[in-house]
């Protein structure tokens, strides 16, 4: 390597910014923030306060895991023992709830329901490679599988979001109107279905309390007399 080379590599090391040590903390009872400097805590508590905060995140999402879910106390500690494995995995794969992130924005239900047909197809291609029958397959079984992918790949969502974007911008330029006709029979069983759904609805308390009404001419009938 060359002194101009050398030189070079110095300039950007210096220019590089350093990484702060301060970590704010909110205090409970909206008691305010206390900064700590890490740089100048010791080794051995520095090393505890990482013990601790690593503790508390290899522990997080075990409030189902109780006596009542586990009765047996060696499946519960196995129970315990998994999910804090996979509570480390999701920080070696930074899957991990950041403390004071913004919230994501969570997608609309068109999104959602674009990114799931796109999640659908890309299991069903999976299962195709791997030489399994679609028929085979309950569609809900398709469906929890296309959830997990879509958790595991977030780009599914952003891809689903263009989409419906480039369909806004390229509306269809025909007369869907004069294409497409309703089928009759298929009409009469919609609303046959609509009115058997409704006939089937139960009464809400207040609707059960009332006193269905007189029909209209009709005169009240004189009561018998002992």
């Amino acid at each position: 390597m060359s002194n101009l080379d050398t030189d070079t590599t110095a300039d950007a090391t210096s220019d590089a910014a350093t990484p702060s040590t301060i970590v704010t903390i909110a205090l409970k009872n909206a008691a305010g923030n206390v900064d700590v400097d890490t740089a100048k805590l010791p080794d051995d508590v520095y090393r505890e306060a990482l013990m601790q905060g690593l503790k508390v995140i290899a522990e997080r999402g075990m409030s189902k895991l109780t006596k009542e879910a586990y009765p047996d106390e060696t499946e519960r500690k196995q129970a315990i023992h998994a999910k804090a494995e996979a509570n480390v995995q999701d920080m070696y794969e930074g899957k991990v709830k950041i403390t004071g992130a913004a919230k994501v924005k969570k997608a609309s239900g068109a999104v959602m329901t674009e990114a799931m047909r796109l999640a659908r197809n890309l299991v069903k291609d999976a299962m195709k490679a791997n030489k399994i029958k679609i028929s085979t397959v309950k569609a809900s079984e398709i469906t929890k599988a296309a959830k997990l992918y879509i958790e595991s790949e977030p780009s599914i969502v952003t891809q689903a979001e263009a989409n419906l974007k480039q369909r806004e911008q390229t509306p269809i330029k025909i007369d869907i109107a004069s294409l497409i006709k309703a089928d009759p029979a298929l009409v009469a069983k919609d609303e046959a279905k609509k009115a058997e759904a409704k006939a089937n609805k139960p009464l809400s308390a207040k609707q059960a309390g009332k006193v269905a009404p007189r029909a209209k001419g009709a005169k009240p009938q004189p009561q018998a007399t002992a």
